[in-house]
């Protein structure tokens, strides 16, 4: 698997505004081939924006450049934003709460 991070700034003030914009170009994102998730973080006292999005092998991530970074700057655009940084990285472990991953077990064979 392979991740994507962007981080953003913005003007505080127009956090939620931002916010709104990214939750419009999360929906198209959501339809790519090849994401498995992502997720929008936020810390608006400071006006920084992160954005991960989680896909299933490099090619796809590559495939996606041309038009997440359409969406990254059309989001933008809109509260005058700046792209601080794109990672590009490969997803190397995971981290699972064994007690939620005894939990899920349970349930499957309790059900």
């Amino acid at each position: 698997m392979f991740a994507r991070v962007v981080r953003y700034t913005v003007d505080p003030e127009r956090c939620d505004e931002a916010l709104e914009a990214f939750e419009e170009a999360a929906k198209t994102i959501g339809d790519i081939d090849g994401i498995m998730g992502g997720y929008v973080m936020v810390d608006g006292e400071e006006g920084r924006i992160l954005t991960l999005t989680i896909w299933d092998d490099q090619a796809k991530m590559e495939a996606s450049e041309v038009r997440a970074t359409r969406l990254r700057q059309e989001a933008l655009r809109t509260v005058e934003g700046e792209i601080d940084s794109v990672e590009r990285l490969r997803i190397a472990a995971g981290i699972a709460n064994d007690a939620q991953s005894r939990d899920a077990a349970a349930e499957k064979t309790s059900g």
